[in-house]
């Protein structure tokens, strides 16, 4: 998910790192919940309040990975011999990202290498981000950080411009800005979940936060600002979202239940991510980030720091793990496997398949200490392969 991180003093990355794979599982984990019927936008009213606070974990996942994995790129551009060599290594963990959204990351959803709808999640968009942040990279960083800029506070300028469907404009625009299937041929689609406009603005953005904090010796001034930034991003969306001004294609609305009002004011548009979700998302990370710093470097070494550590392992597997899981609780649910729809849907799974909540919740406790122990396994034998392609990108 990012170029490695070796200063043990900025363990309070990882711990961040961290807390979002587990807020992941318990997203993933919650499509086995048999009541979790969620689209995006949540509708509100139609949703209640412990699957839409559920699903709001999940809020955080896509862009603090985003924003993690630009800061640790402008952390480690150290380690390269010229920003050439740094760019370049850039955009080529970019293509194995997105090389990685269609094959190992899709199979772990379906099970199935022929399934015909691909999904273009948050993979593909760092993918795309990394790319983007290298080309640009060769331009100098003043073109990075204008770049990051006009795509993160701009984009939502460009909501309503559409083009006609099965038109390459349709295509570009699909993959860049505006969430849509398009036709792939052999009878393949794809979905573009998460366009890349925004997710590359973010990217550009964290990434000169860390030229800042590198320039800065990681000093706790720093971790400072982060937190005035993070509150000031929290008064931005309280401005924008409350007055319905401007970057959300959703709109905020009162409601005669207060609890209603508080959804509707936490419900900012995911897909793509908008400047409001950005600013709600990366302000409560930012935040966090000053409070973790607090914690000794020891803490947490071996759960946390370990999934941190290792995030797209611990990505990868709690996914395969989830989905294993689901299979072999098929029979212990009451259904057959005759049942299934492998091939008919993503997962495969028989209609009507589910869990209760608090079943669906053990479920996801033991996805992440299963994660946690193989990622261990999997940190010790990186050290000992340091040069390894698998290590390298995984």
């Amino acid at each position: 998910m990012s170029l490695s991180l070796s200063q043990s003093r900025l363990h309070h990355i990882d711990l961040l790192r961290g807390i979002i794979i587990i807020f992941m599982v318990i997203d993933h984990g919650m499509y086995y919940c048999i009541n979790y019927s969620v689209t995006d936008p949540m509708t509100i009213p139609g949703t209640d309040a412990l699957t839409f606070f559920t699903r709001f974990i999940s809020h955080f996942c896509a862009p603090l990975f985003v924003f993690l994995a630009g800061l640790s790129a402008a952390i480690t551009e150290h380690k390269y011999a010229c920003t050439r060599q740094f760019a370049n290594a850039l955009i080529v963990r970019g293509l194995v990202l997105i090389l990685f959204e269609f094959t190992i990351v899709s199979w772990s959803w379906s099970f199935n290498p022929l399934f015909p709808m691909l999904y273009a999640q948050v993979i593909w968009a760092i993918g795309w981000g990394f790319v983007v942040l290298g080309l640009l990279r060769l331009t100098g960083i003043y073109p990075v950080f204008i770049a990051g800029l006009l795509l993160v506070f701009g984009h939502n300028l460009l909501d309503g411009i559409t083009f006609e469907t099965n038109t390459i404009a349709h295509t570009l625009w699909s993959i860049v800005h505006q969430k849509n299937v398009l036709a792939l041929p052999f009878g393949f689609s794809i979905r573009t979940t998460y366009p890349v406009a925004p997710i590359v603005g973010l990217m550009c953005l964290a990434y000169c936060a860390g030229i800042y904090y590198k320039s800065q010796h990681y000093s706790k001034k720093v971790m400072n600002y982060a937190f005035i930034m993070g509150m000031s991003c929290l008064a931005l969306y309280s401005i924008l979202r409350g007055f319905n001004l401007y970057g959300d294609m959703s709109q905020f609305s009162t409601h005669t239940d207060p609890l209603l009002t508080i959804m509707s004011f936490l419900n900012p548009t995911k897909y793509p991510l908008s400047l409001q979700f950005m600013l709600l998302t990366v302000g409560l990370g930012l935040i966090a980030l000053k409070l973790l710093s607090h914690l000794k470097a020891s803490f947490s070494q071996n759960f946390l720091q370990v999934l941190g550590k290792t995030s797209m392992f611990s990505y990868l597997t709690h996914l395969y793990l989830l989905h294993a899981i689901s299979w072999l609780l098929i029979p212990v649910l009451g259904f057959n496997f005759s049942d299934m729809t492998y091939g008919e849907t993503l997962v495969g799974l028989p209609s009507g398949y589910g869990m209760s909540y608090i079943a669906t919740m053990a479920m996801i406790a033991v996805v992440v200490v299963l994660t946690a122990l193989l990622a261990k396994r999997y940190l010790n034998w990186k050290y000992r392969n340091k040069n390894s392609l698998i290590a390298k990108y995984i």
